[in-house]
């Protein structure tokens, strides 16, 4: 049940590629004409609705809430995703992680996590990385790196979806990767893995390329 909340945008997320827009995808011409504006333009353009929308108590979110900001088309949409593949919630808190926002159909979609997982606030803040929440991710990568249970992940390149949840004295993980999905805690002290679970995933149907959202590369 937990990997229902994050499952619709980390799909959507993997169900690309990259291309060159001029040449690998026809467009309408409302898309071309907002892909000439580059990539900085459009993504302060997805910020300005992101704040239009009211969706949070943080007027001031930036690019800097996210580790991860990309553009796509299908040719008819031009889709900004914002990201943060890595997921850290303090107890009795509930963040907005990951948002994407559809240019032209001025469409948004968010998704919140929350510490218990029904905890929830009137006014939900974008998730800000703290120097304290990125020691304690660093603790939980090396915990994980040393311990040669669960495999060794490098937080520099990590492209999957990580929930990470504190608690007085361990942290509860998550992990959601294209193939698999993982459930462990890590003791604060020493830490050492414990109740650990994992499951293979069914890859999705191989729809085509038609209708298929593409990374934009302006190189």
């Amino acid at each position: 049940m937990k990997i229902f909340k994050i499952l619709f945008l980390f799909n959507f997320i993997l169900n690309y590629t990259t291309c060159c827009y001029s040449q690998e995808t026809k467009m309408d011409k409302e898309v071309e004409e907002i892909i000439l504006l580059g990539k900085d333009a459009i993504i302060q353009l997805a910020l300005k609705k992101i704040k239009e929308a009211g969706l949070s108590t943080d007027e001031g979110v930036s690019i800097a809430n996210f580790t991860q900001t990309k553009v796509l088309t299908d040719g008819k949409e031009v889709w900004v995703s914002f990201s943060n593949p890595i997921k850290y919630l303090p107890e009795k808190t509930v963040f907005y992680f990951d948002i994407g926002v559809g240019l032209l159909e001025g469409t948004i979609s968010t998704n919140r996590v929350s510490n218990p997982e029904d905890y929830d606030e009137k006014k939900i803040p974008f998730y800000k990385e703290t120097k304290e929440t990125e020691m304690n991710i660093q603790f939980v990568f090396e915990a994980i790196n040393e311990s040669g249970e669960v495999g060794e992940i490098d937080i520099a390149n990590f492209e999957d979806n990580m929930i990470i949840r504190e608690y007085e004295n361990y942290y509860d993980l998550s992990i959601v990767s294209e193939s698999q999905e993982s459930y462990y805690k890590i003791e604060k002290t020493s830490g050492k893995i414990y109740d650990s679970e994992h499951a293979h995933l069914a890859p999705p149907p191989n729809t085509g390329d038609e209708g298929k959202f593409k990374e934009i590369n302006w190189d």
